[in-house]
């Protein structure tokens, strides 16, 4: 370390009283109050907006026997862990505020714009407030992105986003053994802590991206230990000594990029899952993905396409629905370690799940729908989880330029996506969540709420075809706050046997929190031999928009200039929805 450490001591501490003082809390768990503190020295005057609050991160180990440690037994017998995980001790990362368990929920944040300094206070509060809007408690700054401006982390603060910032490393190998690398390192963290360390939303810091993702708790030889240990902790641990450093993201165990301790990136995994996408004709694929779960995922993938109104902001109608794909292609962010471009491997999960395409509309639905999909899949498996999984944190949440089906929930015009309501449905604070898994068909609710709820349940199948609907439980559930149930189970050989090839299982739950509907396809929806149409807008006024559905409708897609109360649900022949309009887009 630098000798003139020294200057970084402050030279005078005052210690201030609050009595009963209002605690600060994320989305969805409390009120968001915000005291003004004012430092006077001379003729010199700082104003600055705190929140108080605690954070905690556990770190507890999964005790043997336990269901927790079986689960990560299971994780590791898995073919994508194997080269990844050697955690011989698992354990639980678990975020705390003010002694809370909170499960986190949101997305990776990007610059809002190619040149950054063409970012406003406005889009970025734009984009915020649809995030809180759809459920977001938690956003990952990215390491290949930037400090954000003053107005991003002071929106968070009054809005109850968690962030978790990244030092802007990202995905490569830097001079660490460099003296100037270092001092220089040193520098960029004194500036960040100084400026950033008063935000309630901050939960914690992250050396890098992904560049020690073969790392290990245990060893010091590998990309990254040398920024972290010598350029930036020491540096945080004394300006900002309350908040958690983690050397890299994804951190924990042997190795970082494992599930079972720590935080995990799920776009790791990547290359596995596009090369099952590639090679089999995913008739399993709700099993198979049923294996990408982990103690705190801090990335996850989505991917889908844009509403349409938004494409022909810069595409033609020959560009969205003719047969050449290759503006919609160059439109799509790729992945350099991908055998195939990502719009490529987009195109084959949306036939292989939802069936061939019969027209360039019907592929553009099917590509909005693939997201919603992905989305609800995995969103359920960690609210099912709850417990052993504490966050789920999408790649990614915004997007910087103008992207037809690229990563992201929200695009570059800071509107929605299909998938943004699929994320909205899936972070409401009671869910219900239908698996199978082990000869088992099992229906959970899920509650992120502080209360504990009550309510009833009905699980049925319904034929797509014919409309046809058969009770299979009528549920009466209780779930306590804060946590998951399992509130109904039976053998899943029994409802097979019992439903045609064209039948789904839903579940519709009411409770004093809300309603919910879940949908279980026994296999694919290709294979249910429906048509997909779009809901039919049967009446609209400047307040509400009513729908209707001719035929059943797996994702009603509503292609509107307004955020909508709810969107992208599934709808049953017949059914008539009323949608309130909650601003212009």
């Amino acid at each position: 370390m630098s000798k003139d450490r020294t200057i970084l001591k402050p030279s005078l501490y005052e210690y201030i009283d609050i009595p009963a003082p209002e605690l600060w809390y994320p989305n969805g768990y409390g009120a968001q109050p915000l005291y003004t503190v004012k430092v006077s020295v001379k003729n010199s005057m700082r104003e600055e907006k705190i929140g108080i609050r605690r954070i905690t991160v556990l770190q507890i180990e999964d005790a043997e026997g336990s269901a927790d440690r079986d689960t990560c037994l299971w994780l590791q017998s898995h073919d994508y862990l194997a080269k990844r995980d050697f955690n011989k001790k698992t354990a639980c990362f678990t975020i705390l505020v003010n002694g809370i368990k909170i499960m986190c929920k949101g997305a990776n944040w990007v610059p809002s714009e190619p040149l950054v300094s063409e970012e406003t206070p406005e889009k970025i509060t734009r984009l915020l407030e649809l995030g809180v809007f759809a459920g977001v408690n938690m956003l990952r700054v990215w390491g290949g992105g930037i400090f954000e401006r003053d107005e991003f982390y002071s929106e968070c603060d009054r809005l109850g986003i968690l962030v978790t910032q990244d030092f802007l490393m990202a995905c490569g190998t830097y001079p660490e053994h460099e003296e100037w690398f270092i001092k220089s390192l040193q520098l960029e963290a004194k500036a960040a802590a100084l400026r950033l360390r008063n935000h309630a939303c901050l939960a914690f810091w992250s050396g890098d991206n992904e560049n020690a993702t073969f790392g290990t708790e245990n060893t010091t030889d590998f990309p990254g230990y040398r920024s972290a240990a010598f350029g930036i902790e020491p540096i945080i641990t004394e300006l900002d000594r309350e908040r958690y450093f983690f050397p890299s993201s994804p951190y924990g165990g042997d190795r970082y990029s494992s599930a079972t301790r720590g935080t995990t990136h799920n776009t790791n995994f990547i290359g596995e899952i596009f090369r099952y996408v590639n090679t089999s004709d995913m008739s399993d694929y709700r099993t198979y993905f049923s294996r990408y779960i982990s103690r705190f995922c801090a990335e996850q993938t989505t991917f889908g396409m844009s509403f349409v109104s938004s494409l022909r902001k810069y595409l033609t109608d020959d560009d969205i629905f003719g047969d050449d794909l290759s503006m919609l292609e160059y439109h799509t962010k790729n992945n350099p370690c991908l055998f195939k471009t990502l719009f490529e491997f987009m195109c084959i999960m949306a036939r292989k799940i939802f069936g061939d395409y019969e027209s360039g509309e019907d592929r553009i639905l099917k590509l909005q729908m693939l997201q919603c999909d992905w989305t609800r899949m995995s969103f359920e498996l960690y609210r099912k989880h709850k417990g052993f999984a504490w966050g789920l944190v999408y790649w990614m949440f915004n997007d910087c330029w103008p992207a037809s089906s690229g990563w992201s929930f929200i695009d570059y015009y800071a509107c929605p996506k299909p998938g943004y309501y699929t994320f909205k449905r899936c972070s409401a604070p009671v869910v219900a969540c239908i698996s199978e898994s082990g000869g088992k068909l099992t229906v959970h609710v899920s509650n992120d709420s502080l209360q504990a709820v009550s309510g009833k349940a009905t699980l049925y199948s319904y034929d797509t075809l014919t409309s046809e609907e058969r009770v299979i439980k009528n549920i009466e559930f209780g779930v306590d706050a804060n946590a998951v149930s399992l509130s109904y189970e039976c053998d899943w050989s029994k409802i097979e046997a019992a439903i045609s090839t064209s039948a789904v299982l839903i579940c519709d739950l009411s409770c004093e929190l809300g309603e919910d509907r879940a949908i279980f396809v026994p296999n694919r929806f290709a294979d249910l031999g429906i048509k997909y149409v779009l809901p039919e807008i049967v009446c609209e006024t400047s307040e509400e928009l009513c729908v209707r559905a001719n035929a059943f409708i797996p994702y009603a897609i509503i292609d509107t200039p307004y955020l909508l109360s709810d969107n992208c649900f599934t709808m049953k022949r017949g059914e008539v929805r009323t949608l309130k309009k909650i601003k212009k887009l």
